[in-house]
C-alpha cells in the first residue's frame, strides 16, 4: 500500500508538473550596433573597393560589358555576369556602401589599426562622415540615371577623391604614421 501511495504521489508530481503552463520566452535583447573590426579593415572590406569600382567609371562605362576575357576592361562588370551586381547596378551598390560606411564609422568603440579609438567625437570627423554620406549619394543618384558622362564622372570621382582625402590628411597621413594615426593630438593645427 505504502508502494502504491508513493506511485500516485510520483504520477501526481509528474502530471502537475507536465500541466503546468509554459513559461514565456525570454525577450531578446535590444540589438546594439557593435564594431567588429578596426577602421583600417572597414576601410580595406567596404569603401575602398566601392571607390574603385566609382574611380573606374573614369575608363570604363559602366553601361557597355566587359570584353570576354579582358581583365582590364570595366571593373564594375566583372561580377560573373550577375546583372544586378554588374554595370550601373554595381555602381549603384558602391555609391550605397560609401553611404553606409558613414554610418559605421560613426559606431561607438571602433578602433583604428593601431588600437587608437576613432575620433568619431570630433566636429572634423563628424563633417567628413556626412560628406561621404552626401557624395556617396550623389553617386547613386548619377547611377540611376544610367547616363556616360565623362565630364560629370570625371567631377563626381574628384569630390569622391576629395572627401577621402580630407579625413585621411589629418587622422591617416600623420606625422609618424601607423603609430599617430587618429590621433587628434597629430593632427596639424590648421586642418582641425
Amino acid at each position: 500500500m505504502k508502494r502504491l501511495c508513493g506511485l500516485i504521489a510520483v504520477a501526481a508530481f509528474v502530471a502537475a508538473g507536465c500541466n503546468k503552463p509554459a513559461e514565456a520566452p525570454a525577450t531578446p535583447a535590444a540589438f546594439v550596433p557593435t564594431p567588429h573590426g578596426s577602421l583600417k579593415l572597414l576601410m580595406r572590406a567596404i569603401p575602398f573597393p566601392a571607390s574603385n569600382l566609382i574611380f573606374d567609371m573614369q575608363s570604363n562605362d559602366p553601361g557597355k560589358p566587359a570584353k570576354p576575357g579582358d581583365p582590364s576592361g570595366n571593373a564594375s562588370a566583372q561580377y560573373g555576369g550577375i546583372p544586378d551586381y554588374a554595370g550601373w547596378n554595381g555602381i549603384e551598390s558602391a555609391a550605397v556602401a560609401l553611404q553606409e560606411t558613414a554610418n559605421l564609422i560613426m559606431i561607438p568603440g571602433r578602433k583604428c589599426g593601431n588600437g587608437q579609438p576613432v575620433p568619431n567625437d570630433q566636429e572634423n570627423f563628424k563633417k567628413w562622415a556626412a560628406d561621404l554620406a552626401a557624395v556617396g549619394a550623389e553617386v547613386q543618384a548619377f547611377a540611376q540615371k544610367k547616363t556616360f558622362n565623362e565630364d560629370a564622372i570625371l567631377e563626381l570621382t574628384g569630390k569622391v577623391s576629395d572627401t577621402c582625402a580630407a579625413c585621411h590628411e589629418v587622422y591617416r597621413n600623420t606625422p609618424k604614421e601607423p603609430e599617430d594615426r587618429c590621433m587628434v593630438t597629430a593632427a596639424p593645427a590648421a586642418a582641425k
